[in-house]
């Protein structure tokens, strides 16, 4: 029986010394900062043979808005769930209280709000809770992309620049232009992903992943680990795991999923990388894919902060202004080279208060299953010195 009792006493000091560890640790951390959130209500519409239509612009709007780093946006699934708790009727016309309560029940930072009448859409841009913009616009037919209206909406809605792709994306005629793509620094951190290996780290600080609700580092992992990579994944790896003959060194791989790829597609992207506003650049990588469709995009930043904003959160201060694309990339049977001149400026508008500062390479698979590997990733400021002098 002592036994027993002492026994009991020595599990109870246990217990209790880990719950004032655990108090000190918790009391010692600091707080958490909120990332600014987005939601993108559904569409309503007052005919239901648009409901498809409605559906469509609410999800290509959701596309163009969702701005990783600044915003994290709230799944669809998760505020038309919040709707249906709330017993709210979501048909036209909804009213501006309705509205107002679905907000605050979401407790967002933004919110946009559609309505369709006809070909007619109408967004509507809500700051918390108070609504600070509206702007409409047609919607061409359905043998006509809209991509063009909805992206003339956002950039009047939010200030958002979209540079669109065009077949030639570099320019290499001028012999100046390219010594100085050769012999200018690349900005791009980590750019060949040894950083791991050398430094003997767990994951690259220098890349990040982004799905759905899923944010981190991409780790390092030996060849077997990464043959036994889950689907919807990403990861720095020798570079023979590719299969493309390269042995030496390391590259960045995304493994995707069907369900993924025919949904959200599965992105990795590079921390901040500081750039002049209005400067021109080049951006060159080596890719191979072995199903999935290929998309990079060059995302560029300015210092924006807000009501949301926090001095412990950098990203919450940083506002995506300027969008470029690259051409869709498709599956290939070795390393394939792509590259684009851009040079990132914000609006007139906005250029005096809101330069852009930063751009973050955003390398996004999609469509079909399998995986994409990069390596040699470059990022080089080509502009001329009297361009730099007329700046």
């Amino acid at each position: 029986m002592k036994k027993f009792v002492a026994a009991a006493f020595i599990c109870l000091s246990i217990v209790c010394l880990s719950m004032m560890i655990d108090s000190e640790i918790l009391a010692a951390a600091p707080a958490t900062t909120k990332l600014p959130t987005l939601a993108i209500l559904p569409f309503v519409t007052e005919s239901g043979s648009s409901h498809g239509l409605a559906d469509r612009m609410r999800f290509a709007v959701g596309k163009k808005m969702s701005r990783n780093g600044h915003f994290k946006r709230l799944d669809d699934h998760d505020v038309d769930s919040m709707i249906s708790a709330l017993q709210i009727p979501w048909t036209a016309p909804v009213h501006k209280s309705d509205i107002i309560t679905v907000i605050k029940n979401l407790d967002t930072s933004q919110t946009v709000m559609g309505f369709l009448r006809g070909r007619t859409l109408k967004l509507e841009l809500f700051v918390g809770t108070h609504l600070t913009k509206t702007i409409s616009a047609a919607i061409p037919p359905d043998n006509t992309s809209p991509r063009l209206t909805v992206e003339s909406m956002l950039t009047k809605l939010d200030h958002i620049a979209f540079h669109h792709v065009s077949s030639r994306q570099v320019d290499h005629s001028n012999p100046v232009v390219e010594k100085l793509f050769k012999t200018r620094p690349n900005l791009v951190p980590d750019p060949n992903f040894r950083l791991c290996a050398r430094r003997s780290l767990r994951a690259s600080p220098d890349w990040q992943m982004f799905l759905m609700k899923q944010d981190y580092h991409p780790p390092l992992l030996p060849s077997a680990a990464a043959g036994r990579l889950k689907p919807d994944s990403v990861a720095i790896v020798p570079q023979s795991v590719a299969g493309t003959g390269h042995s030496r060194g390391y590259c960045l791989m995304l493994r995707t999923s069907l369900n993924t790829a025919q949904n959200n597609g599965l992105a990795c992207e590079s921390i901040w990388i500081p750039v002049v506003d209005g400067h021109r650049y080049r951006f060159a990588v080596q890719y191979h894919s072995t199903a999935p469709r290929v998309r990079i995009f060059i995302k560029g930043f300015a210092y924006w902060p807000d009501a949301f904003s926090s001095d412990n959160n950098l990203a919450s201060q940083r506002k995506e202004i300027y969008r470029y694309q690259l051409l869709p990339l498709t599956a290939n049977h070795g390393w394939s080279t792509t590259e684009a001149d851009f040079s990132p400026r914000a609006m007139r508008s906005l250029n005096a208060k809101h330069p852009i500062k930063w751009v973050r390479i955003d390398f996004f698979s999609y469509l079909n299953q399998g995986d994409v590997f990069f390596r040699r990733v470059q990022l080089r400021d080509i502009t001329l010195p009297t361009e730099a002098k007329n700046q």
